[in-house]
């Protein structure tokens, strides 16, 4: 499954998400493709930053949803979040420090892997709350 395989799996029925979440992949894919267009360093880092911005204001948008909605996997659906936000900030660091060798291709495999199971376990379930 490719980052732009996944902006269609994404759709919970809730358009402000729905939207979101395609803008989150298409960040994602920018980023991704500036490694692998050997970018300068400050765009990279500049869609680094911009990535972990766009994405915790999703996901505090998602939680306050959830948790308006009593949500009954808030919790492990937060903690997903937790993850993909842990590893964005790890992967910035290292980049910035210039200790990420090949992060371009490493970054897209864990986005692709985190993505699939994000969708298929825990964003499956907000379709729910759409009704």
């Amino acid at each position: 499954m490719s980052l732009t395989s996944l902006k269609d799996g994404l759709r919970t029925g809730i358009n402000g998400l729905d939207y979101e979440h395609r803008e989150l992949v298409g960040m994602m894919e920018a980023l991704c493709d500036s490694f692998d267009d050997a970018g300068p360093s400050s765009e990279v880092s500049d869609l680094f930053g911009a990535l972990y911005a766009e994405a915790s204001a999703h996901f505090a948008l998602e939680e306050s949803l959830m948790r308006e909605k009593k949500y009954a996997s808030y919790e492990a659906h937060k903690a997903d979040h937790e993850r993909l936000l842990e590893r964005i900030r790890q992967m910035m660091e290292a980049y910035e420090d210039g200790m990420c060798e090949d992060c371009g291709t490493s970054l897209r495999r864990w986005l692709e892997a985190w993505f699939a199971g994000h969708v298929a376990k825990a964003d499956a379930g907000l379709r729910s709350l759409a009704e």
